[in-house]
């Protein structure tokens, strides 16, 4: 397994990953490092046939703060182009391409967190502010230990509100108009109102997160895990569906191949017998 220097990465052999973003004395907060570090094991994580679930949790008091603004500073002296060949891209002067650029990379960790076959587990304390918010949005359940804190910070530092896939997630997740009062005014949603307006599945204390993250996770690998990867991308696909024959088309194709498996097979079996199936690993 790879060393990341902004990431800890726990592979249980259970098949569980655990993602720790490890900044904690910049509150987590994403910089060119963390980006191509993510990115870097997303792809891993694409095609490994090892990990079933994945949970991705912050080190020490946040989950992230966001983008880490006095790092952006790099981007006008092309130091990281100096001395770190991943970041030859910053050697262009030309301001806007750099921006391009790494807008790009950027926001490519959303949309691989959603890409990835294995469903993931956001345990949220602290605050998730701007990109910290995007990557729990882009996970499949959300659970906030008692601290947390979740803000749309983009409006607050004089750019759009719509970054990182917020305005896409946001409303499919908890509503057109308790999404557009969190993008609009950038407020603080701390974790009983996104409780409440089911931005989280559960709140839990500090304390135990992981452990009911990885209680979550572990019922998850009870389940087939082609059954498991086969629903995570019909989900995908039809939160956009255009129409309920379209979603439904989807899910017959997905459920016919699955119920030639082995694991549809095993299941029946243990059905008839009156005991728990025991599925294979991939």
């Amino acid at each position: 397994m790879k060393e990341y220097k902004t990431l800890k990465i726990e592979e249980r052999e259970e098949g569980i990953s655990i993602i720790t973003l490890n900044r904690p004395k910049r509150l987590n907060a994403i910089n060119f490092e963390l980006i191509e570090e993510f990115n870097d094991y997303l792809d891993y994580l694409e095609n490994n046939y090892e990990i079933y679930v994945v949970i991705l949790i912050g080190e020490g008091r946040a989950f992230s703060a966001g983008l880490d603004l006095k790092g952006i500073n790099l981007l006008s002296n092309n130091e990281l182009a100096k001395n770190d060949p991943r970041f030859k891209y910053l050697k262009t002067e030309d301001s806007i391409k750099v921006g391009h650029i790494f807008q790009k990379r950027l926001t490519q960790m959303m949309i691989k967190l959603r890409k990835i076959p294995q469903p993931v587990i956001a345990a949220v304390k602290g605050p998730a502010y701007g990109g910290g918010l995007a990557f729990s949005l882009a996970a499949d359940i959300r659970i906030a230990g008692e601290s947390a804190v979740f803000c749309n910070a983009f409006i607050k530092i004089g750019v759009s509100g719509a970054d990182c896939g917020s305005t896409y997630w946001l409303p499919r997740i908890i509503g057109f108009s308790d999404a557009a009062e969190i993008i609009y005014t950038g407020k603080d949603v701390d974790a009983q109102e996104a409780k409440r307006i089911r931005l989280v599945s559960k709140v839990v204390p500090d304390d135990k997160i992981l452990d009911e993250a990885l209680k979550i996770a572990k019922n998850m690998l009870n389940k087939s895990v082609l059954g498991l990867r086969l629903t995570k991308q019909a989900l995908n696909i039809n939160i956009d569906a255009p129409s309920l024959e379209a979603a439904i088309e989807l899910e017959n194709q997905i459920q016919n191949v699955a119920s030639q498996s082995i694991d549809a097979e095993e299941a029946r079996v243990a059905f008839s017998e009156k005991r728990e199936p025991k599925f294979s690993k991939w």
